[in-house]
């Protein structure tokens, strides 16, 4: 299995993340910033980045660092449904997937299933 790391500063929710990751037996790991991503995709086997676009420049700079990487791990971004302008900045950067925050909630599950038993790198 993989490694799912998540781009975020919102504790609560990246504690969620975590906690459905390890439900289904998968490595979780929250950063906050493309330096720090950059890193975990480095040391371990990223299959999913998910990247929370309220951090704004951050996040598209966390986007562009994973779909640029080598290991090429599936992206996906969410964004507050108030926040609809974040899907093209999401697309824009890089993402494979964009969705609002409550879909990506309710996806959680299925997203991380379907990219933690990713073995060749690809989706």
């Amino acid at each position: 299995m993989g490694t799912a790391v998540t781009v975020t500063t919102d504790l609560i929710f990246s504690t969620k993340i975590s906690s459905t990751a390890k439900a289904l037996q998968m490595d979780a790991r929250a950063v906050s910033n493309a330096d720090a991503l950059a890193a975990v995709l480095e040391e371990s086997d990223v299959s999913v980045v998910m990247v929370d676009m309220s951090l704004g420049e951050k996040a598209g700079e966390a986007l562009r660092c994973a779909a640029g990487h080598a290991r090429s791990p599936a992206t996906v971004a969410f964004y507050s449904h108030v926040q609809a302008e974040l899907r093209e900045a999401a697309e824009v950067a890089g993402a494979q997937h964009v969705m609002p925050r409550s879909q990506f909630s309710e996806q959680l599950p299925v997203l991380l299933a379907k990219y933690g038993d990713r073995d060749d790198g690809s989706a």
